[in-house]
């Protein structure tokens, strides 16, 4: 199916191109710099606690393992820029066959992510069911459209979570998880399903974030 349904809104807070400015440009003395995406990080999470914890709840996890995805992912580029990457792409990989597998110099529009809680086309679909080599630039920009709406994008994170967590079997007793595991699925979440637990237990970096920062996810749940 991929007549998705995401009419859901629920006024998050929106990263765009002046907050891109503030984050990169303005001073810290002046609000600038780090603490500024952070601030706006803790606000995001925060304001969308409701629908991380019933997500986590639906998907059998800790809802601090969703909301610390969330927070590392909200924010950087404006979304504006992946819908241009996507429309740049897709014009690129417009066909026939032959040219599309020779002759293109942009990643594949499947590859292109999306959503405030970043995540690939390709992988969403796959996350949903879908085989992403078989939807049309039309399905993958109603899927795109969809993983804006804040609703959806937590959603089918979660969702995702769920998969990679059962594809590894770290979980014995949902929804708990030890923190080890967190470690784990927090990594496969960034390096992807393809590379082997060995492959990704040699650099937990994201998920090793998680854990550090597990108390601030708490309260931010709250």
């Amino acid at each position: 199916m991929t007549d998705f349904s995401c009419k859901e809104s629920n006024h998050s807070p929106t990263w765009g191109l002046m907050d891109l400015f503030a984050w990169k440009l303005l001073p810290p003395r002046f609000g600038g710099g780090i603490t500024y995406i952070q601030r706006f990080k803790d606000a995001w999470v925060h304001h969308n606690r409701m629908l991380i914890r019933a997500a986590a709840t639906r998907y059998k996890m800790p809802p601090e393992l969703l909301a610390g995805v969330c927070w590392i992912e909200v924010g950087g580029d404006p979304n504006f820029i992946d819908r241009v990457a996507f429309e740049v792409r897709s014009f690129d990989w417009s066909g026939p066959t032959w040219v599309d597998r020779n002759l293109t110099i942009t990643s594949n529009p499947a590859k292109t992510s999306f959503g405030s809680v970043s995540i690939q086309l390709r992988t969403a679909a796959a996350t949903m069911g879908l085989n992403p080599s078989e939807m049309s630039t039309a399905q993958l920009r109603n899927l795109a459209r969809c993983l804006q709406k804040d609703v959806f994008n937590i959603e089918v994170v979660a969702r995702h979570l769920r998969q990679l967590l059962d594809h590894d079997g770290l979980q014995k007793n949902p929804p708990l998880l030890a923190m080890e595991h967190v470690r784990i699925v927090g990594a496969r979440y960034n390096r992807g399903i393809g590379l082997s637990l060995d492959d990704i237990k040699k650099n937990t970096s994201y998920g090793d974030f998680i854990v550090k920062f597990w108390p601030r996810f708490t309260k931010l749940l709250k």
